[in-house]
């Protein structure tokens, strides 16, 4: 709670903010720094334990493998810095204590990769243009083509194969003997499944998302195909034990996302939902943002375009010293983890 809110809600908005401060003082109550974290359910929390239990006894060396990307979209105008609340020392976790942000704003959107001693390539998003909705669309109708063409033709391998024959053979069997004790018991009919009438292969069709943010196949396109997978392949060329972790973003996971990716063969980590805490390029966008917010005056950014200019100066002037700080910390964070059971509730 802010200290405006406290005025608001007591109903003393005729009281000096330091007459407020000092009886808040005398009850020790304090502002502090407002934490912002996901709201975890049992089944979340279960997820990040195990990731950290699997990682827990990892030093430097291990994750040295992995390559770590994510999206950070940044507000034009907005402020970065810290956000104070007027709590109880012993309330930093409490619900009404934290926050959640909420993007109202104009925004841009980039995309960044880094890894224990380097720093790999970076994107910045731009719209999509009337003619690259229709280069996609075409591209994808052509893609849907194959896909149902293959499909019919592993249906149809399938259904010449001896397996086929046994399934056919076997729920048939069990089809008749249902009825004939259906008929001579006169009980009521129950459905049988007969799944050799179906298909064994079905391959998600190829579709775009609903216009709201970046879809799998801009992904793939703008950043996986060109910058991702070449870079991923170098480090692997190096590196056989290299891995890549991509949040779960819809963009990542989809079937398109997954099947083009696994075409390049790369492995990809398994990550626990809702846990950008585990995850050191995070540190990186807050230190790219709080940098963004300390130019003022005539350097003050008010437009798409200049956000897109400075996204990029500053993602030059990130240093490998500064990413390999925020890995390093990686073995403290998964104990911290462990210690709340997979829990968010501790400052990484």
């Amino acid at each position: 709670m802010r200290l405006v809110d406290i005025r608001r809600e007591s109903g003393l908005s005729h009281v000096s903010d330091t007459t407020i401060w000092k009886a808040l003082r005398e009850r020790g109550i304090k502002a502090y720094r407002e934490e912002f974290k996901f709201i975890l359910k049992s089944e979340n929390k279960l997820q990040r334990l195990t990731y950290c239990e699997e990682r827990k006894d990892w030093t430097l060396n291990e994750w040295r493998n992995y390559g770590f990307t994510d999206e950070m979209s940044i507000e034009i105008g907005s402020l970065f810095g810290l956000n104070l609340i007027w709590r109880d020392i012993t309330e930093r976790w409490h619900e009404d204590c934290v926050g959640a942000m909420k993007k109202q704003g104009i925004s841009v959107m980039c995309w960044g990769m880094i890894g224990w001693g380097w720093k790999g390539p970076f994107h910045v998003w731009e719209m999509e243009t009337k003619q690259e909705r229709e280069e996609a669309a075409t591209a994808i109708a052509i893609l849907e083509v194959k896909r149902v063409a293959e499909e019919n033709e592993l249906n149809t391998l399938w259904k010449a194969s001896d397996e086929w024959k046994q399934l056919k053979l076997t729920e048939q069997i069990a089809y008749r003997l249902q009825r004939r004790a259906e008929k001579s018991e006169n009980i009521p009919k129950k459905w049988i499944p007969q799944t050799w009438h179906g298909k064994k292969y079905k391959i998600k069709r190829y579709k775009r998302g609903d216009g709201k943010g970046v879809d799998s196949w801009r992904y793939v396109k703008a950043v996986a195909c060109p910058l991702l997978w070449p870079e991923c392949l170098l480090r692997l060329q190096n590196n056989p034990a290299f891995t890549l972790m991509e949040d779960n973003a819809p963009s990542h996971s989809s079937h398109y996302t997954t099947r083009e990716r696994e075409k390049e063969g790369i492995l990809k980590v398994d990550w626990p939902p809702n846990s950008p805490d585990f995850n050191p390029i995070e540190h990186i966008w807050t230190l790219m943002k709080s940098r963004i917010q300390r130019r003022q005056g005539a350097e003050r950014i008010t437009t798409q375009t200049e956000m897109k200019s400075v996204l990029n100066e500053e993602w030059a002037w990130i240093t490998i010293e500064e990413i390999d700080k925020e890995i390093a910390k990686l073995p403290i964070i998964m104990s911290r983890c462990i210690a709340v059971n997979g829990s968010n509730n501790f400052h990484a």
